[in-house]
């Protein structure tokens, strides 16, 4: 028989009736689809290219519509709906395909969902990347330009609520969070949510990112492998029968090995204020110094998938990421050594049981456990061990967790959510300074915490879903027992269509919080720049239960190709203290305090047949009070007021396009008060304005960057995917922070006397990176 599905057309379609498109279909590649005429009613269909094969034309038929096609041989098929086949979620049914570009869509419930493998290319990215991928968002920004550092409507890093297959995330990123530490080509789907978060969710005030990995049986093995010019990765799925299935991935750089260019751009960008302040420290410029620092990291992953029936699967899964570093800094004239040696790891396990009982009730059952591991030492030897420091920093988070929910369809348009959370958290930090002058210790300073909080949380949700109603009501009740303290937690979606095109969306959500992280800038030289942060736990004195609640209301108009998203949001944060959000550099003092965020995210998206363009808009005012620092509200530190980007996606047989510009308000930072010498001491101090903290701002930030793919067959079934990025194309200086310092030096005295420096750190320059990808 011949495999008519390898023949190619010219494919031209626009705003055509679904059943049209089948048909014409069937007559070109000479196929037969078998389905239900009802299905494709409503769904209208626009896509062109020139030498289309079958298989392009289902893949696109599939991102833009809700139908799904099941092949029976090389000339049958039949189509059936995509939601349907997910058995255990029905709140995952898509209202908006293609929302920002292909493989980007808005769910039902108004949370965001990213399919990796559909995704489009993306302005900077060769390949897709798990969390820098949401900075297309409106309402998601990353004021330190790292892809981990998510700050979602003003809600800090830690304050998101992080889960890869139902487990905890608390270290995100490799490399100090310049990429993400999650693999993309096993991931089936990331959801986002900024307000009316789902009752299911807790423990976290700011957004929801919720990743899932593969869980179907695949027919046959496949797989891919691939490499940039950070990093090398394979992954490969395997069916061990028709009911069982197993998935391994793993990622590792090479940068210990080999220094690329691009590495060695992000290597700069990361260490560059921290190599500084080493170097200031050398009085005589023209005193040579040894530097070496070797840094990698890693991720593992594992998954087993058993489907003993078409309504049941169970899977487990793993996952194992670390980042290590080793820094050494010498100064042979004067025997002056600097060591630093740092080692982060998270791991974690989960078990997850769906069944559907009957068409009407399904179970969902989760175990899972999560440990996050920071283990930090630095020796400092001054002329030959006259003065020796050293100091260490110990941080763990140990996640035990259980959650078992029941979800029942009353009709065709309502379901009921009921469940049970349970978890335990145990955070233990141990920070050590000693101090040396000839062998007389004059510093010895130890400071620890360790603390196990228990959180047993009930939910429940009501979804109500028409055609002009979408409904989402939930409430959360939790109990944590380390502060004896039940709070209640209201959460709210209604979206109500005002035309076919309009419709009018509503949120409210409360939420609060157990574990956040501390800033302290004094066990390490990595100091002010890298992994200054520990999660501590909550204790109702100085670290107290983190409170936010949200409300937000837009209109979403979809018509001819034009998606408009306009939404209005406002955050009040209660149980904040300077300590946790960075600010105890400001003063001594430990204070407590407020934020208020007001906000307004816009998305205008255009589609011009294999042509995307979007805008992407958003004006906050993040503001902070604290009442020992000063008792008015201020700008916070990642307030940005004004982020504007324009992108576009183009798409010319097997090559895709992207470029994207963005434009920003300048961080906003401290000036300086006063700079004096103690006179007792003669050692400098920095007085910054406490009465007009973050009254300044950066320069504009701006930049343009690039990507471009090509795509091509080895054979049938493998393919390959060369692909070129460029980030800042023009080079733009941006600063993305600044701080002061005093810098020693001889005066005509010959004495050591000490002069203010400003510290700028800079964003990254023009960074090219390259990526070669095999799949089978």
């Amino acid at each position: 028989m011949s495999v008519f599905s390898q023949e190619k057309i010219d494919i031209a379609f626009f705003d055509a009736p679904m059943l049209d498109v089948l048909k014409k279909t069937e007559t070109d590649y000479k196929i037969k689809f078998s389905f239900d005429s009802d299905i494709t009613k409503g769904i209208l269909f626009s896509f062109s290219k020139k030498a289309c094969i079958l298989e392009n034309l289902i893949d696109e038929i599939e991102v833009q519509t809700i139908l799904k096609f099941n092949k029976i041989d090389e000339r049958y098929y039949f189509i059936t709906v995509q939601e349907l086949e997910k058995n255990f979620n029905v709140l995952k049914e898509i209202s908006v395909k293609n929302y920002i570009t292909s493989g980007i869509n808005q769910n039902k419930h108004g949370s965001i969902a990213i399919i990796p493998k559909k995704l489009g290319l993306l302005p900077g990215l060769t390949e897709p990347d798990v969390l820098e991928t949401l900075k297309i968002i409106p309402g998601v920004q990353s004021p330190n330009e790292t892809a981990s550092g998510i700050y979602i409507r003003g809600g800090t890093p830690d304050q998101n609520l992080i889960l890869w297959d139902g487990i905890k995330m608390y270290y995100s990123g490799h490399f100090f969070g310049t990429l993400s530490a999650f693999n993309p080509y096993t991931t089936r789907e990331i959801t986002l949510s900024k307000s009316g978060t789902q009752a299911r969710y807790g423990n976290k005030i700011s957004g929801v990112i919720d990743i899932k990995t593969e869980d179907d049986i695949p027919e046959q093995t496949t797989g891919g492998f691939g490499f940039n010019m950070t990093h090398a990765d394979a992954y490969i799925r395997v069916p061990l029968t028709k009911k069982t299935a197993i998935t391994t991935s793993f990622r590792r750089s090479f940068t210990d090995l080999i220094n690329t260019f691009t590495f060695n751009k992000l290597s700069d960008r990361v260490f560059q204020t921290f190599d500084a302040n080493q170097e200031r420290n050398i009085i005589n410029n023209n005193i040579p110094f040894v530097r070496d620092n070797h840094f990698y990291f890693a991720d593992y992953s594992a998954k087993i998938i058993l489907k003993p029936s078409v309504n049941e699967t169970l899977s487990v899964s793993f996952l194992y990421t670390q980042n290590k570093l080793s820094n050494s800094f010498k100064i042979p004239i004067y025997k002056d050594i600097y060591l630093d040696d740092l080692n982060i790891k998270n791991n974690g396990l989960s078990f997850l049981w769906n069944k559907s009982f009957t068409p009407k009730l399904k179970q969902e059952l989760k175990l899972y456990y999560s440990h996050f591991n920071l283990n930090y030492k630095g020796n400092y030897n001054y002329i030959d061990d006259y003065l020796i420091r050293k100091s260490i920093k110990k941080n763990s988070v140990k996640d035990v967790g259980f959650s078992y929910s029941l979800n029942y369809k009353t009709n065709n348009n309502t379901n009921l959510l009921f469940g049970y959370d349970f978890l335990s958290n145990k955070t233990k930090y141990s920070l050590e300074y000693q101090a040396d002058i000839n062998s007389e210790n004059i510093i010895n300073s130890i400071k620890e915490d360790e603390g196990t909080n228990k959180t047993h949380s009930l939910f429940t949700e009501y979804i109500y879903d028409t055609n002009s109603w979408k409904i989402n009501a939930g409430i959360r009740f939790n109990y944590f027992n380390k502060i004896n303290k039940s709070v209640i937690e209201p959460r709210l979606y209604i979206e109500k269509s005002i035309t076919y095109d309009l419709s009018f969306k509503a949120s409210l959500e409360q939420k609060n919080q157990t574990l956040g992280q501390i800033v302290e800038f004094q066990t390490s030289s990595l100091g002010f720049d890298l992994e200054n942060e520990i999660w501590a736990q909550v204790n109702d004195d100085d670290i107290p239960l983190q409170k936010s609640f949200q409300v937000s209301s837009g209109f979403l108009y979809n018509k001819n190709r034009w998606k408009v998203d306009i939404e209005t949001y406002f955050k009040n944060v209660n149980g904040m203290t300077s300590q946790t959000r960075g600010y105890n550099d400001q003063t001594t003092d430990f204070s407590k305090g407020t934020g208020k965020i007001f906000g307004i995210d816009i998305l205008v998206n255009k589609k011009f047949n294999n042509y995307i363009t979007w805008i992407n808009y958003s004006y906050s005012k993040n503001q902070f009070k604290f009442l020992d620092l000063e008792n008015k509200f201020f700008p916070s530190n990642h307030d940005i007021t004004n982020y504007f980007s324009w992108s576009h996606a183009f798409k010319f047989n097997n090559y895709e396009f992207s470029l994207g510009w963005i434009h920003r308000t300048g961080n906003a930072y401290t000036p300086i008060s006063n700079f004096i010498i103690d006179a007792n001491t003669g050692s400098p101090i920095i007085i910054l304005d406490t009465d007009n903290i973050n009254s300044e701002r950066l320069p504009k930030y701006h930049r343009l960057d690039a990507s471009v793919t090509y795509s091509f067959n080895f054979s049938d079934k493998w393919k390959g995917k060369l692909g070129f990025s460029i980030l800042n194309i023009y080079n733009q200086k941006n600063i993305i922070n600044r701080s002061y310092t005093a810098v020693p030096f001889i005066n005509n005295t010959n004495e050591i006397d000490y002069r203010l420096e400003t510290v700028d750190k800079r964003s990254l320059g023009v960074t090219p990176n390259l990526v070669f990808r095999v799949s089978f």
